[in-house]
């Protein structure tokens, strides 16, 4: 299921670059907010279950790191940045949270068509 509304999910994102650690109400959060099936998954606290939120036809690029915070990017799979907006990022406290946050801006850029 694709989101509609890009709102809710950037301000899911913005607030995540705003936190010190992930938590079950933020899992639940991105879950509802995704449209994600099955089980709520530990989103924010671990960088597999985060890998999983990316959009279908996208891939995450490397990851990066500075003054204590981590940078985490996703990009349509297969364009190699030739795009006016190669990727959507976000930086955050820990890499998973980053991976959240780049993944709701990848699924509020789809939201908005």
């Amino acid at each position: 299921m694709t989101p509609t509304n890009a709102s809710p999910l950037l301000r899911i994102a913005d607030r995540l670059g705003q936190v010190a650690t992930g938590s079950a109400e933020a899992d639940q959060t991105i879950h509802e907010a995704t449209g994600q099936g099955g089980l709520v998954l530990p989103y924010t606290t671990d960088k597999n279950a985060a890998a999983q939120l990316i959009p279908p036809g996208f891939e995450w690029r490397e990851s990066t790191y500075a003054n204590g915070q981590g940078y985490a990017s996703c990009r349509r799979s297969g364009t190699g940045g030739k795009w006016r907006h190669p990727h959507h990022g976000q930086w955050s406290a820990t890499e998973p949270l980053a991976m959240c946050g780049a993944a709701l801006r990848a699924w509020a850029m789809l939201a908005k068509g």
